[in-house]
């Protein structure tokens, strides 16, 4: 789990305090102490092996002892726009007082950290930080794990900081005024933000389809069809069937296999097994072949799959609510990927994570539309424009 550097203490229209809390480190102080305790009294026999684990286990209890008294406090006086950093080991911490308008702003920066299972999975954190321009990362003031409410965290510190929002989830920052975080897109034409022009039709050679549907047009993006994911499901799914299948064919006689068990055992076990085995498969299909359609309808733009017929999984977000429309890469959880070259049995190279894919966004504070993540760059410009395009418009070009 990511942590912030200070945590919140007090917010009062005149004046924001943040600190660094201890109690975490008091806990795991307690944890290292009595770790090592249990060391020196457990092991006897062997003075070697004794003062290797004690000695091991004290550096924790000395990471311990340093979080508990390591002093960090954020005192900011929104009237005076003076900002107070007390940093540093208890009893004489360093004392710094700056000017707020100083600050480089309140940046937005992504970073994957482990989930801690098992599969070595890494899972996105937002860091909402105050940033000085002669720091590299700042102070952290708040770390999320949704990106809606990271990026609410965000725009909520610079507006009440006054200071610029710079989103620096991508690989080149984007810097806004405070003043204009809450300005919809259709308010935002100008040189920077031109009105938009009727976007043509999908590149040449597109997968991506023009539907009419009740006189509104849609945009029908292609289903991601056969996959290493989809066989994994059918493989996965196929286990569970077959072998309930199997279970209840010899329960009803039908196939000589000896089933042994409780009767409730045998009656129940099959066709539950069936039923999970054949979901799975169903899933994985009903997955990799389901497109996704966007549209307008009731002043929103909305995102919703259509397989077999059938739509489902809407989300949408207002239009006049729509603050950007964007190609950025996306916040899906990173799994290990084994790099290597095996040569007999010696192994080259490392393992590695998978790289962002981009897709376009759409952000507004009301929530987060993310789709396009398998259309070429070509096409995801084109998406990303007629989404702009019905964010000033008020529909699809």
């Amino acid at each position: 789990m990511a942590t912030a550097d200070v945590s919140i203490k007090l917010d009062e229209p005149n004046r924001i305090w943040f600190a660094h809390s201890p109690y975490k480190a008091l806990v795991f102080l307690l944890i290292a102490a009595a770790f090592t305790a249990t060391c020196w009294y457990a092991i006897q026999d062997e003075p070697m092996v004794r003062m290797f684990f004690v000695g091991f286990s004290l550096l924790f209890v000395l990471a311990g002892v340093a979080g508990v008294f390591w002093r960090l406090e954020v005192d900011i006086d929104l009237v005076g726009r003076r900002v107070r950093i007390v940093r540093g080991m208890w009893p004489t911490p360093k004392v710094i007082v700056r000017q707020l308008d100083e600050a480089d702003g309140v940046w937005l920066a992504i970073k994957y950290r482990s989930s801690g299972s098992k599969s070595k999975r890494k899972v996105p954190w937002w860091f909402v930080s105050l940033k000085f321009p002669e720091e590299k990362k700042g102070i952290r003031l708040a770390a999320l794990s949704n990106e809606v409410d990271a990026y609410s965290k965000w725009e909520y510190y610079a507006e009440r900081l006054r200071l610029n929002a710079v989103d620096a989830t991508e690989k080149e920052p984007k810097r806004r005024s405070w003043e204009k975080l809450d300005e919809n897109l259709a308010s935002q034409t100008s040189d920077e933000h031109p009105e938009p022009v009727h976007a043509p039709n999908p590149p040449m050679g597109s997968t991506i389809e023009l539907l009419s549907n009740r006189g509104r047009r849609e945009i029908l993006l292609p289903a991601l069809g056969v996959s290493l994911g989809l066989v994994f499901l059918i493989l996965f799914g196929g286990v569970f069937a077959i072998m309930g299948g199997s279970l209840l064919l010899a329960a009803l006689g039908i196939i000589d296999i000896q089933v042994e068990g409780s009767e409730t055992a045998i009656n129940l076990i099959p066709p539950i097994f069936m039923l999970v085995g054949l979901g799975i498969i169903w899933l994985g299909v009903k997955g990799s072949y389901s497109a996704t359609v966007i549209g307008v309808e009731n002043s929103e733009l909305f995102k919703e799959y259509l397989a077999f017929g059938k739509r489902s999984g809407r989300k949408s977000v207002p239009l006049i609510d729509i603050e950007s429309v964007s190609v950025a890469g996306d916040v899906r959880s990173r799994h290990r990927s084994d790099g290597r070259i095996r040569v007999g049995g010696v192994s080259i190279g490392k393992r590695t994570y998978r790289r962002r894919d981009d897709e376009v966004v759409v952000r507004s504070d009301q929530g987060i539309l993310r789709f396009g993540g398998s259309l070429s760059k070509e096409e995801r410009t084109w998406l990303a424009d007629a989404c702009y395009y019905a964010a000033v418009k008020g529909q699809l070009p």
